[in-house]
């Protein structure tokens, strides 16, 4: 044997650091050239929209005045032509003209080349498709005595708006531009020198560099990510180190071994206490590959109402961006954007609180199982709500199979025991029937039934509606490392470590009822309060 003490790997050169900033494949700049484009795009769009819309809904309102006004002032003038007096009709011209809209009023009698009445306003902007002229006859007793004609422009109207549309453009661009500042001001403080700093850390404990520590500070994402790496280089020093002292032990470990195994005697007992020693390491190795099938369970779980929930988020970022660049881009806000923008708001806060709330139900669940399953404490709790709490975290794992899970379940059944042995025989016995007894089936269904069979005990129940088993296997099925999978990643242990808990820990009894081709029950009675745990810990763990 050497005497070669192991060291960490050799330092892999720096990388070149690439500093966060304006460069283009930077974060600032990918969020600044996002908010650009989803801003300006629609906006513009919707800006010559809009334009366009307003100079139609004007020249509808320019035509649509021009007509009543010109049926109005026809009749009223009609007496005052009559009586050729135009002292008489020119207040009532006066009054319509104040509006500047209008350009031109004439009153022409046939007979007359002077007109009656006349009225002009000088035009500032000359563009004729936004004036509209109409003629109409003036008449007194069903003879037509004068003719009316009256031009109006709908060029105020559109000034005034253009005006109240560069106000808004002003105001909304000095609003964005302070809130472009600031959103960068926040990215730069609070994310991207933390990474800057993260990323220098990473690559001197990629480079060898174990002996640098990791000083982070805050309590966001960011310093937990710092906080894990930070472990992570402790634990590979512990690591280097206990290799190292492994090294240097190793011969006389391998020379101890060797003058324990002269004793036959020594030998055999090394070989059950190692025996025994491996036993206790599988269970516990059982135990914590169920809490990983939770675990992965419950991440598949959580990844589609939080996928719904970013989704949703992203979508409404859009919708807040599309009308922060309608008022930065000089549109008019109508009540109508509003009012969809509102709706949008309304079932996007539904679907998130939908999503999100499934989401924390999903990982209260989990983590009160996790606790139970860790700490494996006593307390008291209903036995239909700890049965429901496991199937959230196993009901994955049939998703994509043509097998069911069904309940019958008995709430308001106290029990003062623990939840934590309880979930890891009611995984077990799910996994079982899933992995063994719906083995190859097109399909099959799993029943979980609890009830109250006297006042003192309870009734827990597994039936699978399987392929069953003999009676040979039936009667081994408790036996530590029977499996009828062998070979095949069988440990042989789940139904041992069941039927340890269910007798050791919990004080109850378990039986078996199966026939080849009728399914399996797994039959269980339970002390609504269990014994106090003594010898059943060392059986267990």
């Amino acid at each position: 044997m050497s005497d070669r003490i192991a060291s960490p790997p050799l330092p892999l050169p720096p990388p070149t650091p690439r500093p966060f900033g304006w460069q283009r494949n930077s974060l600032t700049f990918a969020v600044v050239l996002a908010l650009l484009l989803g801003l300006l795009l629609p906006t513009t769009a919707v800006l010559l929209y809009d334009v366009q819309r307003t100079r139609e809904t004007a020249m509808e309102d320019l035509r649509r005045d021009l007509a009543r006004t010109s049926e109005v002032m026809s009749l009223s003038l009609a007496e005052p032509v009559w009586q050729v007096s135009p002292d008489l009709a020119e207040p009532m011209v006066k009054a319509q003209v104040d509006d500047p809209r209008f350009l031109a009023v004439k009153v022409v009698e046939p007979a007359s080349s002077t007109p009656f009445l006349s009225f002009e306003r000088h035009q500032d902007v000359d563009d004729a498709s936004l004036t509209l002229s109409q003629t109409r006859p003036i008449q007194r007793d069903g003879r037509e005595i004068a003719r009316l004609t009256i031009t109006m422009t709908a060029a105020p109207l559109l000034q005034a708006k253009r005006a109240e549309v560069w106000r808004t453009v002003w105001r909304s661009g000095l609003t964005l531009t302070l809130s472009l500042v600031l959103m960068l001001w926040v990215l730069q403080r609070y994310m991207l020198r933390p990474m800057t700093a993260l990323t220098a850390s990473a690559e001197a404990l990629a480079a060898g560099r174990l002996g640098q520590p990791l000083h982070v500070s805050g309590a966001d994402e960011i310093a937990r990510v710092g906080i894990a790496m930070e472990r992570m280089r402790q634990a590979l020093l512990s690591a280097f180190e206990a290799l190292r002292q492994h090294n240097l032990n190793l011969e006389e470990t391998v020379a101890q071994r060797t003058a324990e195994l002269t004793t036959s005697n020594a030998e055999l007992s090394n070989a059950l206490q190692t025996l025994q020693a491996a036993q206790r390491e599988l269970v516990e190795s059982e135990k914590l590959a169920s809490l990983g099938r939770l675990v992965a369970g419950v991440a598949h779980e959580l990844n589609t109402p939080l996928g719904n929930a970013l989704t949703v988020v992203s979508t409404l970022d859009d919708r807040y961006k599309q009308l922060e660049l309608m008022l930065s881009g000089g549109v008019q806000l109508r009540r109508s954007t509003l009012e969809e923008l509102a709706r949008d708001t309304r079932r996007a806060q539904d679907i998130l609180q939908r999503n999100v709330q499934k989401a924390a139900d999903l990982v209260r669940d989990f983590k009160q199982v996790a606790i139970d399953q860790t700490a494996d404490l006593r307390r008291d709790f209903d036995l239909g709500k700890v049965v429901e709490d496991v199937l959230v975290m196993v009901e994955p794992s049939f998703k994509k199979t043509p097998f069911v899970i069904e309940t019958q379940l008995c709430h308001g059944l106290t029990m003062n025991s623990y939840p934590g042995a309880l979930g890891q025989v009611l995984t077990n016995l799910l996994m079982n029937a899933l992995v063994h007894g719906l083995e190859g089936n097109e399909h099959g269904r799993v029943t979980v039934r609890c009830a109250a069979l006297n006042a003192g005990e309870a009734e827990l129940s597994v039936t699978d509606d399987g392929r069953g088993m003999d009676e040979s296997v039936r009667r081994r099925i408790f036996d530590p490392f029977f499996t009828t999978k062998l070979g095949t990643g069988g440990s042989g242990l789940g139904m041992h470590i069941v039927h340890s808990i269910v007798t050791n820990v919990l004080g109850g009894q378990i039986e078996v009822k199966s026939s080849p081709g009728q399914g399996t029950q797994m039959l269980m009675r339970l002390p609504l309060n269990a014994p106090q745990r003594a010898a059943a810990e060392s059986a267990v763990h």
